[in-house]
């Protein structure tokens, strides 16, 4: 929501806010959001979508991603305190909020010293600006790190049926250091809901994307298809089976999901509510090769 042209295609905002609204109707409460999203769009149009219904969400935004000079650069990495603290207080205009229920850095920054970034959340917290810490795209090695220096209260990493390596190493140090995990990309743009096929054009983000090239491609539809069974037997869609199956993965808290218009929530909102059997799980995990 509030992306740019070139990444997601065209997105109309009122459609974007009326897509918020059926998520809160729906009881789906957590919205995410990041300031590099259409450079502050997406967050301004989050902030129209939940005026008067602020009590009904969960919000959480991003820093350390800055906004590129040109279309051809890519957003500049910065976590040191005074460009966190300039940030949050911009994303609290964009969002028409007073706190932030969630914070996170979106990328590790190679160049700012972790100290120095913990120092700005903990300052975000105790001003009140923030409720909460989290990370996104850190290795267990950076957050142990972080913690060293403050709270860190959720990971936000990338995760699907077909990119796997969270399983292996992040869920694991999450749940023992009792941390929340908010899983990105769990459609992988998309492909898992099996709307694509042989014959589809890509074009934005997707187009850049190896998973919808080639060979790597062509396998990403055989497992599609070995999956569609099994969410017909529960009367869901592939989407519905592979959001559950998401979130079913130890570890995880929820997953975020993307979404242009309200039948695509409401079709994510299908995915709670039941639950895999052991076996159709095992049988998942053996196509998808995690066992």
């Amino acid at each position: 929501m509030g992306g740019t042209v070139a990444t997601w295609g065209s997105v109309d905002d009122r459609e974007s806010i009326a897509a918020v609204h059926a998520a809160l109707d729906g009881g789906i409460n957590l919205i995410d959001t990041a300031p590099i999203y259409g450079l502050g769009h997406s967050e301004t149009v989050i902030g129209k979508a939940i005026q008067g219904r602020r009590a009904d969400v969960v919000l959480a935004t991003k820093c350390g991603l800055l906004f590129p000079e040109s279309d051809t650069e890519l957003p500049p990495r910065c976590l040191k305190k005074d460009s966190i603290l300039r940030e949050c207080d911009a994303s609290l205009r964009r969002l028409g909020v007073d706190v932030i229920d969630l914070y996170q850095a979106h990328w590790p920054d190679p160049d700012t010293p972790l100290p120095e970034t913990m120092d700005a959340f903990r300052s975000l917290l105790d001003a009140g600006k923030i409720r909460a810490v989290g990370l996104s795209n850190y290795s267990c090695e950076e957050i142990a790190a972080a913690r060293e220096f403050g709270p860190v209260h959720c990971l936000q990493p990338p995760l699907s049926m077909i990119h796997l390596r969270a399983t292996k190493d992040l869920l694991p140090f999450c749940i023992e250091h009792d941390m929340g995990v908010i899983c990105y990309s769990p459609l992988a743009k998309g492909l898992l809901t099996g709307k694509f096929d042989e014959k589809s054009v890509f074009h934005g983000i997707r187009s850049r994307d190896p998973d919808f090239m080639g060979d790597r491609y062509r396998r990403h539809l055989a497992l599609i298809e070995q999956l569609r069974p099994i969410a017909s037997r529960y009367g869901k869609t592939l989407t519905q089976l592979v959001l559950r199956w998401t979130i079913d993965q130890p570890g995880v808290t929820t997953a975020i999901c993307g979404a242009k218009l309200p039948s695509q929530v409401l079709d994510h909102a299908g995915a709670v509510g039941w639950t895999l059997s052991p076996e159709d799980m095992d049988s998942i995990n053996a196509i998808i090769g995690m066992n």
